[in-house]
């Protein structure tokens, strides 16, 4: 696997992050009520732990002229000087994004880079941070406002 380093934002957590956590966690919890085995009890925590993991395992980096989107601790770099526009979003779609506010569409100018239409939705915490160190990078981003302007001040 390869290494990256650069700054590194970890992704935000939300009230839905926590929804999850703690809907998980209920549900491994009401096992130990349900069933006096200990192997219930083992698999319900595996999950938890799991679960933890998943979340802890987003997070992002930016090295050199590429950002790294780890998911699972699994990185994929994507060129910056591809990136053609960042913008706050409120998108619902499965992203490496575990907050669900606090979104970021980052749209490319070739789509072949995701292969899909959709734009990446990341959730980096120090989100002015992040878009000012890409745009430092890549001048020629364009850097979008929408419904989740909050983030975006004085770029």
């Amino acid at each position: 696997m390869t290494h990256f380093d650069g700054t590194r934002y970890d992704a935000a957590w939300d009230k839905s992050t926590w929804f999850v956590l703690i809907l998980v966690a209920c549900c491994c919890i009401a096992i130990f009520f349900f069933d006096d085995g200990i192997w219930p009890a083992v698999i319900s925590l595996g999950i938890l732990l799991f679960v933890v993991l998943c979340f802890k395992g987003i997070y992002y980096k930016i090295d050199g002229n590429q950002l790294i989107v780890y998911t699972f601790f699994i990185p994929k770099a994507y060129p910056i000087a591809e990136i053609k526009e960042v913008k706050p979003s409120d998108s619902t779609y499965a992203s490496p994004a575990p907050a669900l506010s606090k979104r970021l569409a980052i749209t490319f100018t070739n789509p072949d880079i995701l292969k899909s239409p959709l734009p990446l939705l990341i959730s980096p915490v120090r989100q002015q941070e992040f878009i000012r160190e890409l745009h430092d990078i890549n001048p020629n981003i364009q850097v979008g406002s929408g419904s989740a302007s909050y983030i975006i001040n004085d770029l």
